[in-house]
């Protein structure tokens, strides 16, 4: 039988993979280990009887819109909606990128960054992070000006590292770049008590805002959209529904490029309910970054690395004579691994552990920059508290 010829580059890019094994602690996708809030599993059901699944949703997400505008102070040709902030963010590729034009991205970030500009036929230009994680808005302005990407995505916080980076700095890329900018913000709900300013909760032209977001840039700036999503604090991840807020003109762009009925009616209604009653998510996103910060005390008393989240996971490492012992363990338990450093060993015999103790993580053991690190999504209470256990009880061996 004659084979298929794809596109030209598709065979540079490998499928989108995460671990699909069983486990009792999943806590490797960065989803919400939460249900829905009891007052809103009582308004969907409600909902459910009768629901015309035979009907097409608003072609446009038209209801969503107008409700998150509302809230917002802002009309609804602010606001687009879509499957989840990724295909939003995928689309803006479309939108600005093309064949010859250059897309900026942060490194290391969401790793789609790079496929979403490969299958918009536009050049890779990644941009470095500071060696802590944190965006420096002079070095990425004079990478611009370099570059000359034809868009700039900006991750806030970032994804994997967890780094929040504060509105000043993100307002001064905003004013001093020429191409269209996307802020991605599907963490930014987490970011409070992260060390954001208090300044930062101003409200600017009413906006409703999570402190630190360039939301409250909206009206000041037409050169940039901001994404958020349903699927980190408010626990929609099955349901993909995400929003991109910004100038008419712009959100006119990317409305070129989605599909009508685009997102799925019985989503829509999901997510309308939830965005009437985010309030009531108020207690659940306290406890998890109370959560995030109290295993990040215990992480760093075992002596491992943590990178300074603002997100609702944590990356950890073994660093110094905890990643000496740890890769020796390794080593003697699954073999002589001749091809990885030592950090990289240390990591992955981590993860291995966790996961014997049915324990998911997220493995980026192997990542040139992130080598040896794991990344812990929060989970429930009691479900933390057995993650700290069980790396105290690993982290600990040396001590034995």
């Amino acid at each position: 039988m004659a084979g298929f010829n794809a596109r030209t580059g598709l065979e540079e890019i490998e499928e989108y993979a995460v671990e699909h094994v069983a486990a009792d602690i999943i806590i490797n996708a960065n989803e919400s280990n939460y249900g829905l809030p009891r007052p809103i599993e009582q308004s969907v059901a409600a909902k459910l009887a009768g629901f015309p699944f035979n009907r097409y949703p608003p072609m446009q997400a038209e209801t969503l819109c107008e409700l998150i505008a509302e809230d917002l102070a802002l009309d609804a040709d602010n606001i687009r909606i879509g499957n989840g902030s990724s295909e939003l963010l995928q689309m803006a590729c479309y939108a600005f990128g093309g064949s010859g034009r250059k897309i900026a991205f942060p490194y290391p970030s969401f790793s789609m960054y790079g496929v979403y500009t490969k299958l918009a036929d536009s050049i890779a230009a990644p941009y470095p992070l500071t060696l802590a994680g944190y965006i420096d808005p002079d070095k990425v302005i004079e990478f611009c000006e370099a570059q000359q990407p034809a868009l700039l995505i900006v991750c806030n916080p970032n994804n994997p590292t967890g780094n929040y980076n504060p509105l000043e700095a993100m307002e001064k890329i905003l004013a001093n770049v020429s191409c269209p900018v996307v802020m991605d913000e599907a963490y930014m709900e987490f970011a409070k008590g992260s060390g954001v300013d208090p300044q930062d909760l101003r409200p600017l032209n009413k906006l409703k805002l999570v402190a630190g977001s360039t939301l409250a840039l909206t009206a000041k700036y037409s050169n940039f959209m901001c994404l958020r999503t349903f699927s980190k604090a408010y626990g929609l991840a099955g349901l993909r529904v995400g929003y991109a807020v910004g100038s008419a003109g712009i959100m006119r762009i990317l409305g070129k490029t989605l599909l009508p009925y685009h997102v799925n009616a019985w989503s829509l209604v999901v997510a309308e309910e939830v965005y009437r009653q985010k309030d009531v998510y108020k207690e659940r996103i306290e406890t998890i970054t109370e959560q995030r910060e109290l295993l990040r005390e215990q992480f760093e008393q075992l002596g491992l690395k943590v990178w300074p989240s603002a997100t609702n996971f944590l990356t950890i490492c073994p660093q110094g004579r905890l990643a000496k012992h740890l890769a020796v363990a390794f080593s003697k338990e699954y073999g002589p691994q001749g091809d990885k450093t030592e950090q990289m060993l240390a990591g992955m015999y981590l993860y291995r552990k966790l996961l014997a103790n049915k324990i998911l993580v997220r493995d980026y053991t192997g990542h040139p920059v992130l080598q040896g690190c794991l990344r812990i999504t929060m989970g429930l209470p009691q479900e933390n508290a057995e993650v700290a256990l069980q790396l105290s009880r690993l982290c600990g061996e040396e001590e034995a």
